[in-house]
């Protein structure tokens, strides 16, 4: 009998054990969660929603910098400007060579007779001069096309090898102009005066000096505009052949469109040099791209008048014309200036693409930088908003 009453006792015992075991185990679980969630204090919540919006904004208010839009249209203009730039070089070597074979057969055909001739002879040397500097303008011009691509190398030195030597090749078609015609009319003078002005504007420029670079960036609009002027009113080319032609500009565009892109121009680059660092850049790009339309627009125009011209004269020239009379190599030399104006016919083709390129990117420019001025602003506005209703709340 006491073994089944010990026996039942520790049966007793275990239910007793079980049953407090299983109504505990509620109470564990209701511990358990009752622990879990966490109150936060005032301002440990403004706090958290504080950072929250901050987290948010940069993960979802960021904008890229360059979409694959704008790496398309860089790339492009990446591959237009060194064919263009090569291609007005060559446009710009082709024609200054049958000038200077022109331009010899007529120096040969003067005597030193009087001080006259003696004047004339040397206003023919000094166009023949202007040639030569013409060619070293395309030159540069095809080394810049070619170098602009490579970051490595900066272009500065070439673009003032480029303006010295165009400016070098106004001043000998001026000074030329006004010993061929035995006065200094006040075109003329223009001329003479407005290249140098370019010239000393292009080496004060160069000097690394805030005031300098003003000085140069005034004295080259000064310029532009004087030459604008001559460039209406006067054509040097027809001085130094005496034929009655439409001559275009002294840059073979057509002579309206040819002054107005020397006055845009050294606006242009005053503000590009000043604009390059900031976040204008996309304005230096549009003033840019308007000279390149304008003077690509000009240069297709004046140079395919100017061939065509060229191509009535040589079908003249048996019976009638400048061309009347002189040998056959001069005629020839003569058809081969018309056909080498068809490459600057190219090149203004491709310069107005190029302008049309540039104002698409500096559209993508300014569109990019729009987003992300109004992306900055609608988050700090959100920012302060918040920061205002914690103040209030804590009142």
């Amino acid at each position: 009998m006491s073994k089944t009453k010990t026996k039942s006792k520790k049966k007793m015992k275990r239910a007793k054990t079980e049953k407090t075991k299983t109504m505990k185990k509620p109470e564990k679980t209701k511990k358990e969660t009752l622990i879990k969630p966490v109150v936060l204090k005032h301002e440990q919540s403004r706090n958290a929603i504080f950072l929250k919006r901050t987290a948010d904004f940069k993960t979802e208010k960021v904008v890229p910098l360059l979409k694959p839009e704008g790496r398309d249209i860089r790339w492009a203009i990446g591959k237009f400007v060194p064919l263009t730039t090569t291609v007005l070089g060559i446009g710009y070597i082709l024609p200054s060579i049958a000038i200077v074979i022109v331009l010899s057969y007529i120096l040969s055909q003067t005597t030193i007779s009087s001080l006259q001739m003696i004047a004339q002879i040397s206003g023919i040397i000094l166009f023949l001069m202007a040639s030569i500097a013409m060619m070293i303008v395309g030159i540069t011009l095809i080394i810049g096309g070619t170098r602009y691509n490579k970051r490595s190398s900066a272009p500065k030195e070439t673009i003032f090898l480029g303006v010295l030597f165009a400016s070098c090749y106004l001043l000998c078609l001026g000074v030329g102009s006004a010993l061929l015609l035995s006065e200094i009319n006040l075109n003329v003078g223009l001329l003479i005066v407005g290249s140098i002005f370019v010239m000393v504007s292009a080496t004060v420029y160069m000097v690394p000096s805030l005031i300098s670079r003003l000085i140069g960036h005034a004295l080259g609009i000064v310029g532009g505009f004087l030459l604008a002027i001559v460039t209406f009113n006067f054509q040097t080319l027809g001085v130094a052949t005496g034929w009655t032609l439409p001559f275009p500009g002294p840059f073979m565009s057509l002579t309206v469109m040819e002054g107005i892109a020397m006055i845009l121009g050294a606006i242009a680059v005053a503000i590009y040099s000043t604009l390059a660092e900031r976040n204008e850049k996309p304005v230096a790009y549009v003033l840019l791209s308007i000279v390149g339309l304008v003077y690509g627009i000009g240069v297709f125009i004046g140079s395919l008048i100017l061939s065509f011209s060229f191509l009535d004269v040589v079908w003249k020239a048996p019976w009638v014309g400048p061309l009347y009379g002189l040998p056959g190599w001069v005629v020839d030399t003569t058809i081969f200036w018309s056909a080498s104006l068809i490459l600057l016919e190219i090149g203004g083709i491709l310069l107005i693409l190029s302008s049309c390129l540039g104002f698409a990117f500096a559209a993508q420019e300014f569109s990019r930088l729009y987003a992300t001025s109004s992306g900055v602003s609608e988050d700090t506005a959100e920012i302060r908003k918040e920061s205002m209703r914690a103040q209030f709340d804590l009142t």
